[in-house]
């Protein structure tokens, strides 16, 4: 035991239990600062990061649209220009995989423009002309209302009456990430079905542009491709985007498949005509698909807007 002397007369003794209960080796007090954190806690700090970063911003925006809407189509655009220029070799190699790439960018494209037209508008309601209003006597066992809207889901907020008042909800206005890429998945799948279903149409028809060859394309194209990619692409939306069942999808078919099947006929008759008539085997299918961009952004506003 140790022995201390406090001055000429004075002793104490210090025994070595008590001197350890009041001292702390400074290795055992910092060593927590020198310990390497785990996996789960990298991955805590950076979905902590990541969230604080997306939150932070979605609240900046230029002309009502958020800064990540901005990157990303900005980003897209520049894809895209990049991808046009390497088009032509790509086809020559492979039509399927070049296709499936363009398809890619071009729907990616549009659902982003989507979204930033829904965040723009806010609460705008657009909608169809009324002569395309193809809406069902009965709602199908579900007391929803859709008057034929591309905007009507959308908004910042929504409003539902209750027993005791009214309930508002605030819509979020972040990127959709999840929507996005399954759309864009959706357009890379088409790729497998539209460079088999233009080489049957070339097949089956002459190779002569002429006015009634054109027409029976067009009408071949409109009568079987369109309405089965149609259902399809609802049907995909439904099971996949939504994590709907067949009650949902019923509902969804029912109320909008009808309305959208009306408009398609409005637009594509013509573009396809354009199409058969004057552009290049090898152009058809970007031709179609660059129109597209505004169709299935369109097709994207809307599907979301009647989303159960």
């Amino acid at each position: 035991m140790p022995i201390q002397l406090w001055g000429k007369d004075q002793i104490k003794v210090v025994y070595e239990q008590d001197r350890n209960d009041d001292f702390t080796p400074w290795s055992a007090q910092h060593s927590n600062h020198f310990q390497r954190p785990g996996l789960s806690g990298l991955i805590h700090k950076v979905k902590s990061g990541a969230q604080r970063f997306t939150a932070s911003a979605s609240d900046m925006s230029i002309w009502r649209i958020g800064i990540t809407h901005w990157t990303m189509l900005t980003i897209w655009l520049v894809l895209l220009a990049k991808f046009s220029t390497l088009y032509a070799p790509w086809y020559a190699r492979s039509a399927i995989l070049t296709t499936l790439c363009t398809n890619a960018i071009l729907f990616g494209i549009s659902d982003i423009l989507a979204q930033c037209i829904s965040q723009y508008n806010g609460s705008t309601n657009m909608q169809l002309p009324q002569f395309l209003s193809f809406e069902p006597a009965e709602s199908l066992d579900l007391d929803i209302e859709d008057n034929v809207s591309m905007f009507n889901d959308y908004g910042p907020s929504t409003t539902i009456n209750s027993e005791e008042g009214p309930v508002s909800f605030t819509k979020k206005s972040g990127f959709g990430f999840y929507r996005w890429f399954c759309f864009m998945a959706w357009g890379s799948g088409l790729a497998f079905f539209q460079v088999p279903w233009y080489r049957i149409l070339n097949f089956l028809y002459t190779e002569d542009p002429t006015v009634v060859q054109t027409l029976e394309r067009v009408l071949s194209d409109q009568l079987v491709y369109s309405p089965i990619s149609l259902y399809c692409f609802f049907m995909y939306s439904n099971y996949v985007i939504e994590k709907g069942d067949s009650t949902t999808f019923k509902a969804k078919i029912g109320r909008v498949y009808l309305g959208t099947l009306g408009f398609n006929y409005v637009l594509w008759p013509p573009v396809q005509f354009i199409n058969f008539l004057l552009m290049p085997k090898h152009f058809q299918v970007p031709f179609s698909s660059s129109i597209g961009v505004l169709w299935n952004c369109f097709l994207s506003i809307r599907n979301a807007s009647n989303s159960l």
